[in-house]
């Protein structure tokens, strides 16, 4: 306790010292409070750090000071033109979200809900008959809830007003009101914003990249967050159970997730069997193995004088732009090549790319050159003659392990960190996938070759039900063996089988059931699951096991009473029905209604 007393008197006597010092030097005490919250916290973050360092003195604190807020000025233009809510210079208007309000947790949750009932206000108040269509009228709510949170820098769900059926079009304007007045989602996107404002502003302050006092790849601050996210994620799973409401069966969700891709290492284990599969197939195809770095000009990279306030999602979408423009020429050109790309940052967090693609020789000279095309298009001139800084190519050496030796490094670095041979390796790729969480990147993307959403559920089919087609078994144990270059080449016949259902907000999502084999769906998802605390387990068993219900002896007369009222049956109808329901199975009342039981209550659909 002594210990932690004196750290806290240490710390408090910093602070002091530091504010002190802020305010006795002129130009300190003149811009200081002109700067953004953030930066002036960055700013009393070093010169406490100057106090604990050797010899601190009046004169070289007041220096600190005195650069620091000088540093501040030269970065703050860069965060306040893309987060104006933080403009704190004379002159700058006020705006109802400020930085306050969006790093406190309670002042956030009700500012969604203040704008959330402001946007459901609006819709309320819509005057139907100035419109000619229920598709204007929702434009017309759709457009002023737009700009209503716009004005708190929240972007509206995206709608494509370019489709051409009407119904589509209504579905989504819908959905995006609905949407907008919902707190929840203001919430999340808010919660969103604080994530992005945040890692902006460390990264402009040059609290990300490869020096001592830096943070390698993503800020301290945004690291910490995450992590804090993913120990409340892990205490969740323990605290929740994945139920089977029909059956009865029951499994820790933390248990389900150490077998799923939700695991990292089965993620690992999982890319490594692709790459090695696609591998095999170039082999069997005669294809060679490329391996390409493709990064970003100068002006994308906070390390570079030339840095022009470019986000790290501002780079990773040219890349991707970039990667999207040469797609396009090679699918022209008929060119076939399939592989995978990994996104990765650079220790100052600024995103590149790398590519591992197979193609026959025969073509390779012409990939490159698209490619590269692409890759040099934007500023080429500050490259000089060595254009190896942005576009870089390897070939597959076999006598070094070949492609998926050279696969795996970057597979485990940007994953778990694990057969890596660096000390700080799991810590580093716990960073990156911090990285990638923050500015909401995907590090991983197949191109070419069968989808792994099918592979994976191939690999939940039983023999039973693939037992009847050959081709079709020898497909599933292709999945199901890890055989990937095998699956890649039976799979041809079979495509993911989807079903459809409306979300909170109205939208038709599509959620995958199972596979397809000729025209044949077969079902691999159940759809019974549902998420229920591990606590109240118990509670639904023991309902289950007392809701036993027989014509000989009715123990239920609630249920008898409530099916009466709804359907207005006689006895007998009544018992086949509640036979139907204590089977877990629905009962149809007409062509509109059904019924059916869960955790103990009638439910009724419409």
């Amino acid at each position: 306790m002594k210990l932690d007393r004196k750290e806290i008197e240490i710390k408090m006597a910093a602070k002091t010292t530091a504010n002190d010092a802020i305010h006795q030097n002129t130009f300190a005490r003149r811009f200081f409070p002109r700067l953004p919250a953030i930066v002036r916290n960055d700013v009393r973050r070093k010169v406490e750090a100057r106090t604990r360092r050797k010899n601190p003195t009046k004169e070289n604190v007041s220096k600190t000071a005195s650069d620091a807020v000088k540093f501040g000025l030269s970065v703050a233009q860069h965060i306040e033109n893309r987060f104006s809510f933080v403009d704190c210079r004379k002159g700058a208007r006020t705006e109802p979200l400020t930085h306050n309000i969006l790093m406190r947790d309670d002042a956030l949750n009700k500012f969604a809900g203040k704008y959330a009932d402001k946007c459901a206000d609006l819709l309320s108040n819509l005057e139907a008959d100035k419109h000619s269509s229920f598709i204007g009228a929702l434009y017309a709510v759709y457009s002023e809830q737009k700009a209503l949170l716009e004005t708190i820098h929240i972007s509206p769900p995206m709608v494509n007003f370019k489709t051409k059926d009407a119904e589509l079009l209504e579905e989504m304007l819908t959905a995006a009101v609905l949407k907008m007045q919902s707190e929840k989602w203001l919430e999340s996107r808010l919660l969103r914003l604080r994530a992005n404002y945040i890692e902006y502003s460390q990264i402009a302050l040059s609290r990300v990249g490869d020096k001592g006092h830096q943070s390698h790849y993503v800020s301290e601050i945004s690291f910490g967050n995450w992590k804090r996210k993913q120990r409340e994620s892990e205490q969740y799973m323990k605290s929740m159970s994945v139920y089977n409401e029909d059956t009865g069966e029951h499994f820790l969700l933390e248990e389900v997730a150490k077998r799923t891709i939700a695991n990292p290492e089965n993620r690992r284990i999982e890319m490594m069997v692709r790459s090695r599969g696609f591998e095999e197939l170039a082999e069997e195809m005669g294809y060679t193995a490329l391996f390409i770095t493709w990064t970003l000009p100068s002006r994308f990279h906070r390390n570079s004088p030339k840095w022009d306030g470019s986000s790290v999602k501002d780079g990773h979408a040219e890349l991707m732009y970039q990667w999207s423009l040469a797609r396009a020429k090679l699918a022209k050109a008929e060119i076939q090549y399939f592989g995978f790309r990994v996104a990765e940052p650079h220790k100052d967090a600024t995103s590149h790319a790398h590519y591992f693609l197979f193609c026959s020789p025969k073509v390779k000279a012409s990939i490159l050159s698209i490619l590269e095309g692409e890759a040099l298009a934007l500023d080429r001139a500050e490259l000089g003659d060595d254009t190896s800084p942005r576009f870089d190519v390897k070939e597959a050496d076999p006598s070094k392990g070949g492609a998926t030796a050279y696969i795996a490094k970057y597979v485990s670095k940007n994953i778990n960190g694990k057969h890596m041979p660096e000390t700080q390796a799991e810590e580093s790729a716990f960073k990156v996938r911090a990285w990638a969480s923050v500015h909401r990147i995907r590090q991983f993307q197949q191109f070419g070759g069968e989808p792994v959403s099918l592979w994976r559920s191939l690999r939940r089919a039983t023999a039973e039900q693939t037992k009847e087609d050959e081709q079709l078994e020898e497909l599933r144990q292709a999945a199901d063996s890890s055989k990937w270059a095998l699956f890649c080449k039976l799979a041809h016949g079979a495509k993911l089988a989807y079903k459809s259902k409306k979300n909170d907000y109205g939208e038709t999502i599509h959620k995958i059931v199972g596979f397809e084999w000729l025209g044949q769906v077969i079902e691999t998802a159940s759809e019974c699951y549902s998420l229920v605390k591990t606590k109240d387990v118990k509670r639904l068993l023991k309902s289950r096991g007392t809701a036993s219900w027989s014509t000989e002896n009715n123990c239920n007369p609630w249920l008898e009473q409530q099916l009466k009222t709804v359907t207005g049956w006689d006895s007998a109808r009544l018992t086949e029905c509640i036979s139907l329901l204590y089977e877990g199975r629905w009962c149809m009342v007409d062509e509109y209604q059904s019924v059916r039981l869960k955790d103990g209550q009638l439910l009724v659909s419409n």
